[in-house]
């Protein structure tokens, strides 16, 4: 391995200084297969921006024991949260790591949610963030405690209006794409009601399980154990269509709201300095252990769906999302909490 390093090195230097434009390709072109050949070379790292025990945070875990594995990449791999700031502190971490492909980082829908929300952030996301792939994604639902007395999605809305001022509602944290959807729907339905922030789902839940606070915006893998359990009351699905996970929920579109979708992604990225074909040859691994049926069932299992698919596809949505979350954030009048 360390020959091949010392060669490609050496192609390298090659390259950049022949005068010859078609000989400069070629040598160009043998470096990045080598390149690709030889990564990773030494450890890896997987910067999960949220902390232990989050989708994100075990996103990026599942991935990490799949990628040390000798079937895979074969080398160490280790998850370090970076907290803080929306993700934004993780993501500055990544970028600022050698642009090798050996750290990355796990992303939910806010690396899209980012650009509109805050004032000043210390990097470009289109231009500085090189999408690898998406890993999965989850349903999210709107759900109360037992106490409050809606059955249906219809009757959560007249009950809201009937009370404005208590009818607040929570998420897993401010400025998420369930902040954000609670706020749309408001605005949607003709409603008041307001966010009441919490740092972490597990301080959420808890004052949502307590009646506290009696509307919850999160995803179906939260709810699923408290519906089962009987200490909350699922109600209706905010994405295009019914979930796989829990088809006898409706949709909010279905109830009557067109146009309404929210739902939760996560996804691995790099630096966009990434050398094309690490970024091809990650892309490929990432996959193809996304294929793999352990990882599928143990996704599933938590009600997360497998994703994968090419980095120009995940560009795709990430361009998609800044411009409706960007102009919700502008529309509604959101700032950082």
């Amino acid at each position: 391995m360390h020959k091949r390093l010392q060669y490609l090195q050496y192609l390298q230097y090659l390259a950049l200084k022949s005068s010859r434009s078609w000989l400069c390709l070629l040598l160009g072109l043998m470096a990045a297969a080598l390149q690709a050949q030889t990564f990773p070379s030494k450890p890896m790292k997987l910067i999960a921006p949220y902390a232990v025990g989050g989708a994100a945070d075990l996103m990026a875990r599942y991935v990490c024991e799949k990628f040390q594995q000798a079937s895979s990449f074969g080398q160490p791999c280790v998850v370090e949260n970076r907290t803080g700031a929306g993700g934004i502190i993780g993501m500055e971490a990544m970028l600022k790591a050698d642009a090798d492909g050996h750290t990355l980082a796990m992303m939910p829908t806010n690396l899209a949610i980012i650009p509109g929300l805050y004032p000043k952030v210390p990097y470009d996301t289109l231009k500085d963030v090189a999408p690898i792939a998406l890993v999965s994604s989850t349903p999210v639902m709107i759900g109360v405690h037992p106490a409050v007395p809606a059955k249906s999605f219809a009757e959560l809305i007249t009950w809201v209006r009937a009370n404005e001022g208590k009818a607040n509602f929570t998420t897993c944290g401010p400025a998420s794409p369930q902040h954000l959807g609670g706020e749309i729907l408001g605005v949607v339905a003709g409603m008041r009601w307001t966010h009441v922030p919490y740092k972490g789902c597990g301080a959420a839940m808890a004052d949502v399980l307590s009646g506290t606070v009696p509307v919850f915006i999160s995803t179906y893998a939260h709810f699923a154990p408290q519906i089962k359990a009987g200490k909350l009351r699922g109600l209706v699905m905010t994405g295009p269509r019914r979930s796989n996970f829990a088809p006898e929920y409706p949709t909010v579109i279905e109830s009557g709201y067109a146009g309404y979708e929210l739902d939760v992604w996560f996804g691995m990225v790099g630096s966009a300095r990434l050398p094309q074909s690490v970024q091809q040859r990650l892309n490929a691994e990432l996959n193809r252990v996304l294929q793999q049926p352990d990882l599928r069932d143990k996704l599933l299992s938590q009600q997360y769906e497998p994703v994968g698919g090419t980095a120009e596809r995940f560009a795709e949505v990430i361009r998609s999302d800044i411009i409706r979350y960007t102009k919700v954030v502008r529309d509604i009048g959101i700032r950082p909490e």
